[in-house]
């Protein structure tokens, strides 16, 4: 009814039941919400003739074989995973479609809801104790070149999928203690953790590092900062 009322030239699909342990709580909710309401959204686009632009996920993946190209076979292993590699599917069933799978996002909060990034730059603030990963690798995007990047995207008429994650392959903790750095605080309330001392969670990929080169590639003018100058400006702004 939205797409109907509103009859836009493009539809960039960032909505999703994201967090994984919800996702396993409740598979069925995860499996509406990821799979059916891409497909019923690219469907009311593509009825409009819009262009659709839908955002996934590195963790489609199962972390093994790193850095992952368009073409690399997918294998989650989690519900959140397998319900976005099945919008993929979705969302490639109509016509200027385009799937995006960006990697962990990284930036402060633009909405009253507080993000990871958030409750780890105040903790880091206030010297209180923080565990993150050390033993799982990503490719950090900045939120500020994510959507530059699919701003881009949405006005190309690129189709398919695309790789769009940072220039650096990184860990939790390398992060937590490089922003530290970047924020002028101390590291010393960071501790290493593992990906594997959740207890009844859901097995993590040890390293789903996206390969960007094509999309590099495409929009040569899209921006490449290092993650201490992507926080810096995020955090001036």
């Amino acid at each position: 009814a939205l797409v109907e009322r509103t009859r836009p030239a493009v539809v960039v699909h960032a909505a999703a039941l994201s967090a994984m342990a919800d996702c396993a709580r409740d598979p069925v909710l995860a499996r509406a919400v990821n799979v059916e309401g891409t497909r019923n959204l690219s469907r009311a686009a593509s009825a409009r003739g819009a262009r659709f632009v839908h955002v996934s996920t590195d963790l489609v993946f199962d972390g093994e074989s790193a850095p992952y190209g368009e073409d690399a076979e997918t294998s989650p292993m989690s519900v959140y995973g397998a319900t976005k590699r099945d919008s993929e599917r979705a969302a490639l069933e109509v016509s200027r479609a385009i799937v995006v799978r960006v990697s962990l996002l990284f930036g402060p909060t633009r909405t009253a809801r507080r993000g990871f990034f958030d409750v780890q730059l105040d903790a880091t603030k206030r010297g209180a104790p923080l565990a993150l990963f050390a033993d799982e690798w990503r490719t950090p995007l900045s939120l500020r070149a994510a959507a530059e990047g699919l701003l881009q995207v949405a006005a190309s008429d690129q189709t398919g999928i695309l790789h769009l994650g940072g220039p650096e392959r990184m860990s939790r903790y390398e992060m937590g203690v490089r922003l530290a750095r970047i924020a002028g605080c101390s590291a010393r309330s960071i501790a290493r953790a593992s990906r594997t001392s959740i207890p009844g969670g859901e097995p993590r990929p040890r390293d789903v590092s996206l390969d960007s080169s094509k999309l590099r590639r495409a929009f040569p003018e899209l921006a490449r900062r290092s993650f201490e100058d992507e926080c810096a400006g995020m955090l001036e702004g």
